[in-house]
């Protein structure tokens, strides 16, 4: 009964230790997909002033002018004024990339002429 008890054993390990290849399954070969990103166009005010030291001010939004401020579509009133000049004040539409150039009189100049 040993003889038959070992004998069953030596073939259930010999069943268990037995080596199949086992061959990984095929992985999916992921390509990469361009991202696209479509850049909407930036609107923004650069005011270009002569002299260049003018002050400029966007008065109907609350934030402070810059170059190249962004701002939504839409009318401004832009005012640039520098003591000794004329001030200049006017409304402009600015829906792309606007600069604009203003040029301001002096107050002598301008009397000079009347």
């Amino acid at each position: 009964m040993k003889k038959l008890s070992l004998a069953c054993a030596l073939m259930v390990l010999a069943g268990c230790s037995s080596t199949t290849e086992v061959k990984p399954e095929p992985q999916p070969i992921v390509e990469p997909v361009a991202e696209v990103i479509e850049e909407m166009p930036v609107t923004s005010l650069t005011v270009v002033t002569t002299p260049n030291d003018a002050r400029v001010r966007i008065m109907n939004i609350k934030p402070v002018y810059e170059d190249g401020i962004e701002l939504d579509d839409g009318k401004y009133d832009i005012e640039v004024t520098k003591p000794g000049y004329l001030t200049y004040r006017k409304w402009i539409v600015v829906d792309k990339k606007t600069i604009l150039t203003v040029d301001l009189d002096s107050i002598e100049s301008n009397q000079a002429t009347q």
